[in-house]
């Protein structure tokens, strides 16, 4: 079941028990108001032991009571709070342990366990990955809530009463206490500055009626004791650092030339981060952008080999490698059934005539075995081999100087000089691994194992620009950029041989699979016209797109 998503703008204010709601009427676009009965909320939240959502200020809970009841996971966001929310009720769940919560083993601890649904999981998967989620505090809302309306009846703001009862489940200590929570409705004004402007307004209203401002950022943070989620701040908590906390002493330690490209990596490794969430619920492109987000990193760890270990290297590139091979599986099929989508239109367009049984075949086929391929690429990110690999990202993101980079890195300090020698080393072999036109239209030779061999060679070409491009694209998105325009213009040059080549290998691809899959129709007694055209305007593609690889390559030899 597909579950929302609303952005959550609001600031809360300390009240005393006896004081009461001051009129509002007159704020902003306010102009009525609307006293909603009470209810009362019941919210179990849940966390790793070590505070693996609370420490990157995520909360995932399950309440009961309101509008609104169900499962909820709420992020952190540029401006408020990104909340995700699920009904109680979801398709797919998965019984997790905990005196009435959770553990990935997949079976109930006790008769109270909580059926966690999957698609609730697959939100915060890459965080908690295979810990145990149990219950982090218990928290006992009641709210009155006034909406505040513009002259159209729609809320302007939310202004929530609460009194509320917190245990925290960890520490055995309750907490009581009354708030005010004022939150931006569907009218509030459309830019973050009149937004700011108009909860300014309402603070005001609130700060004279008695009220101050909250010191906790949230119910959950003030029921663990603390002003805010992030880090640990109650004696006794885990130590254990977010992700980027010790930045500033690991770069201390490290030569100027380590130091940006340690600062890149973890660029990167927090993008694969990011990204995970979007992979599982098949976000539009978001495969794609994991896909080159992977393959940018193993090409950066591999140019810079120099300053770090080389057997921690390795066990990391070749985690990624499994990754990016799962990606390029679902990837592959999704640009496959692009292309026969798109190459069918077209001949449609031409005849005038649609071949249901070659779109069956060619297109809903294949979107079958993408929806297998992606099924099977979530299954294998939530398993223990990928927990690890995010495992060691963690460990290139905070911490101590990281066990992966070498103890005593080779190769100039100076970032714009260790640029340049590793630019120019991977130019060198992107150089080598070109392949001459005569040699690439071999591609076609009747010889199958002269016609792969050359297949073979133009998709290492490939790749070996396509690792050029990112590495120059990796010192000048660096925090200070090393290489120049002059890097950027053999970055583009790269990029436009790996484009052609690209272009190439899919609509080789591509006729080759219209080739067997009409062998399967002709053998079902179908027509096979539509794929002897889709065929010969495959095998054209082919033909320009390796006339445009040879004039970039000619292009990138002359640059570098």
């Amino acid at each position: 079941m597909a579950h929302t998503v609303q952005t959550e703008i609001e600031q809360k204010f300390s009240i005393a028990d006896d004081r009461a709601v001051p009129e509002l009427t007159g704020i902003g676009a306010v102009t009525a108001v609307d006293h909603v009965d009470p209810v009362v909320l019941e919210a179990v939240y849940y966390d790793t032991d070590s505070l693996a959502l609370a420490r990157r200020r995520i909360a995932l809970r399950r309440r009961q009571g309101g509008h609104d009841e169900g499962w909820h996971v709420k992020l952190p966001a540029a401006e408020g709070r990104t909340e995700l929310q699920w009904p109680l009720a979801v398709e797919g769940a998965l019984p997790y342990g905990g005196s009435d919560g959770v553990s990935d083993t997949g079976q109930p601890s006790t008769a109270e366990a909580v059926e966690v649904p999957l698609e609730v999981l697959d939100a915060v998967r890459v965080h908690v990955r295979d810990h145990r989620l149990t219950p982090l505090a218990r928290i006992s809302t009641t709210r009155t809530v006034t909406n505040l309306l513009d002259s159209d009846g729609r809320v302007v703001i939310e202004l929530a009463d609460d009194r509320v009862v917190a245990s925290d489940a960890r520490a055995g200590v309750v907490r009581a206490w009354r708030e005010w929570e004022v939150e931006l409705g569907e009218a509030a004004p459309g830019t973050p500055k009149k937004r700011a402007a108009l909860l300014e307004e309402a603070a005001a209203v609130l700060l004279a009626a008695g009220a101050e401002v909250s010191p906790s950022v949230s119910k959950l943070a003030q029921a663990l004791g603390r002003t805010g989620l992030g880090g640990p701040e109650r004696e006794g908590a885990d130590a254990e650092q977010p992700a980027h906390a010790s930045a500033r002493t690991i770069e201390s330690t490290l030569t100027p030339a380590a130091a940006v490209v340690l600062a890149g990596v973890r660029d990167l490794a927090t993008q694969i981060v990011e990204l995970d969430p979007r992979v599982r619920a098949d976000d539009d492109d978001a495969v794609h952008r994991l896909r080159v987000v992977v393959r940018r990193l193993r090409s950066v760890l591999a140019s810079h080999r120099e300053l770090f270990d080389g057997d921690g290297l390795g066990r990391l590139r070749d985690s990624l490698s499994r990754l990016g091979a799962l990606l390029g599986e679902t990837r592959d099929l999704e640009v496959r059934a692009r292309w026969a989508a798109d190459a069918l239109a077209e001949v449609e367009a031409d005849r005038g005539v649609v071949d249901a049984d070659a779109r069956r075949r060619l297109v809903d086929d294949t979107r079958a075995e993408h929806a297998d391929a992606h099924r099977r690429l979530v299954s294998a990110m939530s398993d223990t081999p990928y927990y690890r690999l995010l495992d060691e990202l963690d460990l290139l993101l905070a911490g101590p100087v990281p066990a992966l980079l070498a103890d005593a890195p080779s190769g100039p300090s100076s970032p714009r000089k260790l640029s340049r020698r590793v630019a120019g080393r991977e130019a060198s072999r992107a150089l080598k691994r070109t392949v001459s036109p005569r040699h690439a239209r071999r591609v076609d030779d009747v010889d199958p194992v002269e016609a792969a061999r050359a297949l073979a060679a133009l998709h290492a070409s490939r790749k070996a620009a396509r690792r050029l491009r990112y590495t120059v694209e990796f010192a000048d998105t660096a925090p200070a950029s090393t290489l120049g325009g002059r890097g950027e213009r053999v970055a583009d040059a790269a990029e436009e041989l790996q484009d052609a080549l690209g272009w190439h290998r899919d609509a080789s691809l591509f006729a080759e699979f219209v080739l067997l899959t009409a062998h399967r129709a002709d053998a079902a007694g179908e027509s096979t016209f539509t794929y002897g055209v889709l065929h010969q305007r495959a095998r054209d593609q082919a033909a320009r797109a390796l006339a445009l690889a040879d004039d970039a390559r000619r292009a990138l030899k002359r640059m570098v």
